[in-house]
C-alpha cells in the first residue's frame, strides 16, 4: 500500500464516480480503476457496490475511508512539522506598525507558537509605509498594514479587520465629553503623532489637509507609553485606532467625522516564495479572525445618530 493510493481511494470517495475522480488527479479512468483495484486485493475487502449511477460505499469501504481520512491528516502534519525543522533557525520577518502591535498582533502569535512554539518570530517594527515597501522587496516575510482602500495585486492578503480612527483625550479634556468630533475642534488640540511612515500620521496629515485644517503636533513618537502619558496628564491629545488603548476611566477615544474606515491587512508578497512556516503562521491568522473584526465605530447608522446628537 501507497500513500498515493489512499488519495486516490479518498478522491473516488469525493466523487462516487471513476471518471470525474480521474479527471481531478489526471490519470486514466482504467489505471484507476486498477489502484482500487489493488487496495481491495491487499485487504481482502469490497469497498465500492458498482452500479449503474456510479458507486456506492460499502460498510466496510466507508470504515476504510474514516481510517484513511485519519492516517492522511496525520501524514499532512509530519510533513509540515519536519518542514518547519529546517526553518527553525530562519525565523520569520514579521513587520508591525506600533497600532497593530497591540491590537490584532498577539493572538496570532499565540495561536501560532501553541502549534509550532519551535519557530523564531523576529518583530520589526516600523509605520506602515516602510513595512509596506519592505514586504515588496523581500526584507520582510510578512506584516499587518493598515489602509484606507484595498490592497495592491502585489500583495497576497488577508483582511483582519475594519476599524476607525478615534481621537484620544483625557477624561478631563472639555472635549471628552463629546460623542464624536470633527477636524475643526481638533485644530487647536495639541497633538501627539506617531512617526511620519505611519499609515495613521500619513492619513492624518491628508485628511487634514483636504479640510485645510492644520493639525497642532507638539510630537512625533512610536511609544504608546509615552502617548499614553501625555494624555494623562492632559498634555496633548492623538489619533489611533480605537482599541489600542484600552478603556479606562483615564482615557477617553472619539470618533472622527471626516475620517474614513481603515483596514487591517496581513500581507505577503505573492511574487516571492512563502516559506512553509509564514504559511502556517497565516492560517493561524485565519484561525483567530476567521472573519474581519468589525469596530463598534464603523457603524455608519450610529454614527450618523451620534452627530445629529451631538
Amino acid at each position: 500500500m501507497k500513500f498515493t493510493q489512499l488519495k486516490y481511494f479518498q478522491t473516488v470517495c469525493k466523487y462516487n464516480n471513476l471518471t470525474r475522480a480521474a479527471e481531478e488527479l489526471h490519470i486514466s479512468q482504467p489505471g484507476l480503476t486498477h489502484v482500487i483495484h489493488e487496495l481491495e486485493q491487499e485487504f481482502d475487502l469490497t469497498l465500492f457496490l458498482r452500479q449503474n449511477k456510479g458507486l456506492i460505499l460499502t460498510k466496510k469501504g466507508q470504515q476504510f475511508l474514516n481510517e484513511t481520512n485519519l492516517l492522511l491528516e496525520q501524514v499532512d502534519s509530519f510533513v509540515s512539522r519536519m518542514k518547519l525543522l529546517g526553518q527553525v533557525n530562519q525565523g520569520i520577518q514579521f513587520g508591525l506598525s506600533p497600532a497593530s502591535a497591540t491590537l490584532f498582533f498577539p493572538p496570532i502569535l499565540q495561536e501560532f507558537h501553541r502549534q509550532y512554539p519551535q519557530v523564531k518570530v523576529d518583530v520589526v517594527e516600523n509605520g506602515s509605509m516602510t513595512n509596506h515597501q519592505r514586504v515588496l522587496d523581500g526584507k520582510l516575510d510578512i506584516a499587518l498594514l493598515s489602509s484606507d482602500s484595498p490592497m495592491s495585486s502585489a500583495f497576497g492578503s488577508y483582511k483582519i479587520a475594519v476599524t476607525r480612527i478615534c481621537l484620544y483625550l483625557s477624561k478631563e479634556h472639555p472635549l471628552a465629553k463629546k460623542k464624536i468630533v470633527s477636524l475643526k475642534d481638533i485644530g487647536g488640540i495639541p497633538l501627539v503623532l506617531l512617526s511620519e511612515d505611519s499609515f495613521l500620521t500619513t492619513n492624518t496629515l491628508k485628511t487634514c489637509a483636504q479640510y485645510k485644517i492644520t493639525p497642532k503636533i507638539i510630537l512625533t513618537t512610536n511609544q504608546i507609553t509615552i502617548i499614553k502619558q501625555l494624555i494623562q496628564n492632559n498634555i496633548a491629545g492623538t489619533l489611533l485606532f480605537h482599541g489600542t488603548i484600552p478603556d479606562d476611566t483615564l482615557y477617553q477615544a472619539i470618533p472622527v467625522q471626516e475620517f474614513r474606515k481603515a483596514y487591517i491587512y496581513l500581507v505577503w508578497n505573492q511574487y516571492n516564495p512563502v516559506s512553509t512556516a509564514v504559511k502556517h503562521l497565516i492560517k493561524a491568522a485565519e484561525k483567530v479572525y476567521p472573519r474581519p473584526v468589525v469596530d463598534s465605530y464603523c457603524n455608519s447608522r450610529d454614527l450618523e445618530n451620534q452627530i445629529l446628537n451631538n
